[in-house]
């Protein structure tokens, strides 16, 4: 289902044409710098499907992503030690997913302190470069929670910019940024899925302080001191960018045990620097039409506020939250 209208061709499943236009700029964007030879990067597009109304019901069935994980021990040494090591002891697969993403979302510290200046690799080579990219993370995010048992796909914001998650842990999907540590509940403490949170940006005002506590995003205020300030960044952007109504957002696989499939070169330098440029000012001035906030374009037209302060707090145990 929707077999000719996925990857290059997702734009096709959405019907409002400037948001039509910010994916397949995106696309354009991501083929200037990666080539159409970019590898994994390029090739786990194939997969991608666009998340709106018509096709949500078949994303969130499992004819689109399988319910089980098909790792064969022994593939991938090095990240089943650490799939193992994190999770390997934890009954619960909210503890699981939640031990994965910090741990993800902290492997900007490992590594050499001077990051090499390239893109790409395995999710092996990403662990060792301290690679911080978010479509980088995803995909490491996605294979370690596999191995674990969980199955995990990536999920996209398209006209953002930004690649996210979402892993399943028993009661049904759970969005997760792995870059920033960043995940969200329902208010009855459940998961909160991609469409949960598309349906429902609000969400991110009614959580728990200890989930915004949890957040370690790699945000524009860098000076020691602004942590809060990029916390409340960070959520300003997934409740008003990632999960704008005029978003064009997609889920796609990436399944760790067909890795033999997809190609990992290293990319030192845009394939297309002259589209790569053309590209990027046109998705600037298509996102001021679609109304992203000013803010986007200069954060330091950012007021600062954590929008979730300004509502009641519930009591974190109420949500089941495991603290890991």
């Amino acid at each position: 289902m929707y077999e000719d209208r996925m990857g290059f061709r997702q734009h096709l499943l959405i019907d409002d044409p400037l948001v039509r236009k910010g994916s397949e700029l995106w696309l354009q964007r991501v083929l200037g710098y990666y080539g159409r030879t970019g590898g994994v990067d390029i090739e786990i597009i194939n997969g991608q499907l666009a998340l709106n109304g018509k096709t949500a019901p078949h994303i969130y069935s499992e004819a689109f992503t399988p319910p089980a994980t098909h790792y064969q021990p022994g593939s991938r040494p090095m990240l089943e030690k650490i799939a193992a090591d994190l999770a390997g002891s934890l009954p619960d697969p909210k503890a699981k997913a939640l031990a994965i993403c910090r741990w993800v979302r902290d492997n900007r510290d490992r590594g050499p302190r001077h990051k090499p200046r390239f893109d790409g690799g395995t999710e092996e080579e990403l662990i060792k470069r301290g690679a911080i990219m978010c479509n980088e993370v995803s995909r490491l995010f996605c294979v370690l929670a596999q191995i674990a048992g969980l199955p995990a796909r990536v999920f996209a914001a398209h006209i953002s910019g930004h690649m996210m998650v979402e892993v399943h842990v028993g009661e049904g999907w759970w969005w997760m940024d792995p870059m920033k540590g960043m995940y969200c509940y329902k208010d009855d403490g459940s998961a909160a899925s991609a469409w949960d949170l598309k349906l429902d940006p609000g969400l991110f005002d009614r959580q728990d302080e200890h989930v915004w506590l949890d957040c370690r995003p790699v945000g524009p205020f860098e000076t020691k001191g602004f942590e809060e300030l990029n916390k409340a960044f960070a959520q300003a952007k997934c409740k008003h960018c990632y999960f704008f109504e005029k978003e064009a957002n997609a889920i796609g696989n990436y399944f760790v045990w067909e890795h033999l499939k997809y190609t990992y070169p290293w990319v030192t330098e845009p394939a297309d620097p002259e589209g790569l440029e053309q590209a990027r000012r046109e998705e600037y001035l298509n996102r001021k039409v679609l109304g992203w906030p000013d803010w986007y374009f200069c954060h330091y037209l950012f007021d600062g506020s954590l929008e979730f302060l300004a509502t009641a707090k519930r009591p974190a145990i109420r949500r089941g939250i495991p603290n890991g």
